[in-house]
């Protein structure tokens, strides 16, 4: 890597940015260094032409998903930034780049399905919980969890015992910037919650005494959210509801149904029973309810689409 982009990712280190943010950057900086040393090119040297090239890269020669040449052109972006910032050169190549035309802001996952969110219909979400792999009171709890209270698979996943009200059925969730929500689940759920916490299931794992987390396995102190994931996927296999939408660059397919769909669905839902957008802004924990706001526009659509093909009509 180039030596003025390891001086931006020091730089990085020392302000506010996360661990996550500044990963990504030297991810986009290590790809983005090594196509330049194949054009035998220095990054205070490149032009909008040059950008141009290289976003035509890696859409093409890297065949990475819209997603992906987003988050490589913000590193590339950012370290550009700071290069005009300390006069190092003159102008950003990357300001005038339409980035659109190269990465729509579509996902992969939105071109297969035609859909801006996956979600499950009810009866789906409980063939999924009645179809989970071993260990099933657990799974079936951990996926309950999640559709009931919205939340993020990396926040399930984080929730201790000592977050839990279980006689309000409350759970404090942490957030971005040490920010803290509140997320409720159904009475539905005590049941499995009980079992889980008081039967003996949770406290037959070898680290129950060490751990702290809600969930843990046999092997680890807790449930990491890329297994989550993976229950979730299989649980959907398992119930003939997944689908394989498309396999990436690098080999690893991507499925119709991850954990996150449970999320999708429990908004839907919501909105479907009556729930104010208001509401289920405040309840997914989202920064703007502008964010929340798309799930109005897909039951918009919905409907308009259900209208088009069950609205009644008469010849004369």
């Amino acid at each position: 890597m180039h030596d003025s982009m390891k001086e931006f990712l020091e730089v990085l280190r020392s302000t506010n940015k996360s661990e996550g943010t500044i990963s990504r950057y030297r991810q986009g900086l290590t790809v983005y260094s090594e196509w330049l040393d194949a054009q035998n090119l220095e990054p205070e040297a490149v032009s909008k032409r040059d950008i141009q090239r290289y976003l035509g890269y890696l859409k093409g020669e890297k065949g990475y998903a819209h997603n992906t040449v987003r988050l490589r052109f913000a590193a590339i972006s950012q370290f550009y930034e700071d290069l005009v910032d300390t006069e190092a050169v003159e102008s950003d190549p990357t300001e005038k780049i339409t980035l659109a035309d190269y990465a729509p802001k579509t996902t992969r996952k939105e071109e297969e399905t035609k859909e801006k969110h996956i979600w499950l219909a009810k009866d789906e979400v409980q063939k999924l919980v009645e179809n989970v792999p071993a260990p099933t009171l657990r799974n079936r709890l951990v996926v309950l969890f999640q559709y009931y209270t919205g939340l993020r698979r990396a926040e399930v996943c984080d929730v201790t015992l000592a977050d839990l009200d279980r006689e309000n059925r409350q759970v404090q969730i942490r957030g971005k910037n040490g920010t803290v929500h509140t997320a409720h689940w159904q009475p539905k759920l005590d049941g499995l919650l009980t079992a889980w916490l008081d039967g003996g299931y949770r406290a037959a794992s070898p680290y129950a005494r060490e751990s702290d987390y809600l969930f843990l396995t046999e092997s680890s102190l807790s449930l990491s959210p890329s297994r989550l994931n993976d229950v979730v996927r299989e649980a959907a296999e398992n119930a003939g509801i997944q689908e394989v939408l498309y396999t990436d660059a690098s080999g690893s397919k991507h499925y119709k149904i991850t954990s996150h769909t449970l999320r999708h669905s429990f908004a839907m839902h919501y909105l479907q029973n009556g729930g104010s957008i208001e509401g289920l802004s405040k309840l997914l924990a989202h920064s703007s309810v502008t964010t929340t706001e798309i799930y109005g526009e897909i039951l918009e659509e919905r409907a308009k689409d259900e209208y088009e093909q069950f609205a009644p009509q008469i010849n004369f």
